[in-house]
Formats: structure tokens, C-alpha cells, sequence
């Protein structure tokens, strides 16, 4: 009996430590970049011109500095949270850039015309597809149609000083926050 008491308050003991862990606990602050005094460190741009323009996300990251790249809406309060924590960040961090892509609110209904059934076939798959190159858009193609879900906001892709992603949300049949983990990690250690 004694036993089992103290193994109950050995789980609880360890219970209690494991829930008031340092989520940080694990994280490397990246090390600093060569680049400093990126001009205005935040800009916006709209998804719907990105996409226009066929312009990946990985196209707004800047050689020797750390690019967040932050997908939003306007009613979304964890985004304001977030973003209420840039300010001091990059007080901290000059070799850090943001770029905010602000994504259309409600439904998008793209428009298809040809003069044949294959045309307009084509431009739906070609439309899906590039759909399909950012990670917060999961697309399924069925016999009959294209399934698209999105993961929500906000969407975090963090590119380093070399233009290449060190962290991402991933869209798919599992939807995977890490990049947002990792910039409030970042952040964190950071202020």
C-alpha cells in the first residue's frame, strides 16, 4: 500500500512538471543573420496578386535575413496576437523581415472560359494546381472534381538567410503548425 501511494505521487509529481515545462525547452534560437536594417521591416501583399503573378512565397524571402512569411485574415484574433509581438521582435532581431500575405475572407470563385469542354478542363487543373504550391492549401484530385481545404490562419513560413525554409505549417491530411510553434518559440526567447 505504501508502494502504491508513492507511485501516485511520483505520476502526479511528474504530471504537474511536464505541464509547467518550458515550451521553449529544445529551442535554438537561430544564430544572427548578416543582415541588418532591411528598410520597413513589415510589408503586406495581397494572396490574390501573389497568385496573379504565379509569385511562390518563397520569392519574398531576402538573402541574409530571416523572412516570416504570415498568412492572414482580417478576423483572425490569433493572428492580432501575433502580430501585437512583431514590434519588440524585431526590435531584437534586425536581420529579421516579415511579410504579412493578407488572404481574401469568404468564398473565391475563379472564372473559366474556352471555346472547348478541354480548355476549360485544363484551366481548372492548372488552376488547382497552382493552388497546390502553397503549403496551406491541401488539394485532392478525385475522378469527378478537386477537394481543397485550407489549414487557417495564421499560416507561418520561415525562410533563413540562404532563401531556404526552415520552418512550416503544412496542409494535408493532418494539419501541422510547426512553423507557427516555431516563431512563437522564437519570439519568446527573443523578448
Amino acid at each position: 500500500m505504501k508502494k502504491l501511494f508513492f507511485i501516485i505521487i511520483a505520476i502526479i509529481t511528474g504530471v504537474i512538471i511536464y505541464q509547467n515545462a518550458d515550451p521553449t525547452a529544445g529551442f535554438v534560437t537561430p544564430v544572427a543573420a548578416t543582415g541588418k536594417g532591411a528598410g520597413s521591416s513589415i510589408k503586406t501583399y495581397e494572396f490574390t496578386d501573389l497568385f496573379d503573378q504565379n509569385k511562390a512565397f518563397s520569392k519574398l524571402a531576402k538573402k541574409d535575413h530571416y523572412t516570416v512569411i504570415e498568412g492572414y485574415i482580417d478576423s483572425c484574433t490569433i493572428c492580432k496576437k501575433l502580430e501585437s509581438d512583431f514590434p519588440k521582435f524585431l526590435n531584437n532581431r534586425k536581420d529579421v523581415i516579415i511579410r504579412k500575405v493578407h488572404f481574401p475572407e469568404g468564398a473565391v470563385s475563379p472564372s473559366f472560359s474556352g471555346t472547348t469542354q478541354e480548355e476549360v478542363m485544363q484551366q481548372v487543373a492548372d488552376y488547382y494546381e497552382r493552388l497546390g504550391n502553397y503549403n496551406f492549401h491541401h488539394v485532392v484530385k478525385t475522378e469527378t472534381e478537386y477537394q481543397l481545404t485550407t489549414c487557417g490562419t495564421p499560416h507561418i513560413e520561415i525562410y533563413g538567410p540562404d532563401k531556404k525554409l526552415i520552418a512550416t505549417d503544412k496542409c494535408g491530411e493532418k494539419n501541422l503548425k510547426t512553423g507557427l510553434k516555431f516563431l512563437r518559440n522564437w519570439i519568446k526567447s527573443e523578448t
